[in-house]
């Protein structure tokens, strides 16, 4: 399985260095109400990806410090019930307890 996953990757990888090699046609961009600079088209894809990579990070961090919270709440209600439980263990039971009965039934021959 980690070879085809490989194959692939360099499958994806052969394609994408194929477009890049045929896309260097020089294109306008517009950033500012007359400002324009040309650049070549894989080089203005690539830093709209970047852009949108940095976005989407930016964007789950939220969800990442919560659930990040939330594992350390957990964590520590687990140690604190394990604590709890420990002692528990180790504590002797009190000698009023009540202690299994032996059968002492007669036995039938």
């Amino acid at each position: 399985m980690k070879l085809f996953s490989l194959i692939i990757k360099l499958l994806l990888l052969a394609v994408f260095i194929v477009l890049a090699a045929f896309n260097t046609h020089l294109v306008s961009f517009s950033y500012l109400p007359g400002r324009e600079i040309s650049l070549p088209l894989i080089l203005l894809l690539l830093a709209f990806f970047v852009i949108g990579a940095v976005f989407g990070v930016f964007s789950m961090f939220g969800r990442l410090l919560s659930l990040r919270h939330e594992n350390n709440r957990l964590r520590n209600e687990v140690r604190k019930n394990a604590r709890i439980a420990q002692e528990q263990l180790q504590t002797p039971a009190p000698a009023d307890a009540a202690q299994p009965v032996p059968d002492t039934a007669p036995v039938k021959e």
